[in-house]
């Protein structure tokens, strides 16, 4: 049960960074802050080490976070949450494999494994499966 509530408070703290990245691009911004939170540390890592955001830099209790362009157009066009508090949406690894495929190759897939947050292309090298939360649509 405690590992639940991890994972779901996690979740929250990846939806409200999605949400706010969603709004920075739809207002063509080049920063957004973010309240600084051990959370958010590790969500802007990994967006960093996938090269989903140009830069961070922590100030004060806030990270400021450069966003992505490619040729003066967002990284990402849309954002889908797939899986809610109400209705998880989890695939081995072979049916993930089949839902990538329905979904495009023009995306990002983001899942909670075992080894925590992970991107889909990470998760078919690994060959392991778990809950699909968003699909960042490039």
């Amino acid at each position: 049960m405690v590992l639940e509530n991890e994972v779901g408070n996690l979740m929250k703290t990846v939806r409200d960074f999605l949400n706010q990245i969603n709004i920075g691009y739809k207002s063509r911004s080049t920063f957004i802050k973010v309240r600084y939170t051990s959370e958010y540390f590790k969500i802007i890592q990994f967006f960093y080490f996938n090269h989903w955001i140009k830069l961070y830099s922590i100030e004060k209790n806030e990270i400021l976070v450069s966003l992505r362009y490619i040729n003066n157009k967002p990284l990402f066009i849309g954002i889908k949450f797939i899986s809610t508090p109400g209705y998880r949406r989890y695939y081995t690894n072979k049916g993930f494999v089949f839902f990538r495929k329905d979904v495009g190759g023009g995306s990002r897939i983001l899942l909670y494994t075992s080894y925590g947050l992970l991107g889909s292309k990470i998760v078919e090298n690994l060959n392991i499966g778990g809950e699909v939360s968003y699909i960042l649509y490039e």
